[in-house]
């Protein structure tokens, strides 16, 4: 799946720009520190910040939240959401976390082995129809108690032979 994000909003400036970035609650605390030294999460962040350093008008981050613990996550894409509000940015990026796309990007390519299945919002796009023909699962997409629409997989639309 490939999903996009355009927002509005100014550039910030130079040194200033760099220090709102370092300032996050999320990274002042690792500016010091050496990247070997940092977990998956946090160098997660540390490489966002180095391409936000760069000012950049086009963001193209490869599965962002991946590998990372639920709080990491979550501090990733909202980093990114922020600064691609903030920057005015287009950022696009692959995920394979359906709830990822559902809940932090405006637009969503569904793709099959290359092949466009769908696109559109995420919550036209992400459908239990397109998850059983691009993914071959069975699952719906309900509303928790927070009305925050989630993902449920339930299964395999066909059984592996064995």
């Amino acid at each position: 799946m490939i999903a996009a994000s355009r927002a509005s909003g100014e550039m910030g400036g130079g040194q200033e720009d760099v220090m709102v970035l370092l300032e996050q609650p999320d990274i002042a605390h690792l500016t010091m520190r050496w990247l070997d030294t940092l977990c998956g999460g946090q160098k997660q962040l540390v490489g966002l910040v180095q391409s936000l350093i760069r000012r950049p008008s086009l963001l193209l981050p490869d599965e962002p939240p991946s590998v990372l613990d639920l709080n990491y996550r979550l501090h990733v894409m909202a980093l990114v959401e922020q600064e691609t509000r903030r920057r005015n940015i287009v950022t696009v990026m692959v995920v394979h976390d359906l709830n990822i796309a559902l809940h932090h990007v405006q637009y969503v390519l569904m793709l099959k082995q290359g092949r466009l299945v769908a696109s559109g919002a995420p919550g036209v796009v992400i459908t239990p129809e397109n998850l059983a023909e691009v993914d071959g699962l069975r699952g719906r997409i309900e509303r928790c108690s927070q009305d925050t629409a989630q993902i449920l997989i339930d299964g395999l639309v066909h059984k592996p032979a064995g």
